[in-house]
């Protein structure tokens, strides 16, 4: 299927695994390099957006994650998925 025909959400999804299978192929020989990201999951439903929080988290064990957004929902969503290392901080 051309890329046209995936929904934005769906697209989303895919650029976000190639962006972590790069990065996580980076990290196999080279040092942690934070990875900043913005309004990632603005085009997820919750249940993707915790899912992708999952995979964060993941992440976040092997170099650090920094997650910014708007969208005030996406805290709870944060803080269900990782409870154990979500630190929000509201400017």
């Amino acid at each position: 299927m051309p890329l046209e025909g995936l929904s934005t959400g769906t697209a989303d999804q895919l650029f976000l695994a190639l962006r972590i299978a790069a990065l996580e192929e980076y990290l196999t020989s080279s040092p942690p390099l934070p990875f900043i990201v913005d309004d990632l999951f603005v085009n997820f439903d919750d249940e993707r957006a915790a899912a992708g929080f999952e995979v964060l988290g993941d992440l976040a064990r092997r170099t650090q994650v920094s997650f910014l957004t708007h969208h005030a929902h996406l805290i709870g969503v944060t803080e269900a998925s990782l409870p154990e290392i979500a630190a929000p901080i509201r400017l």
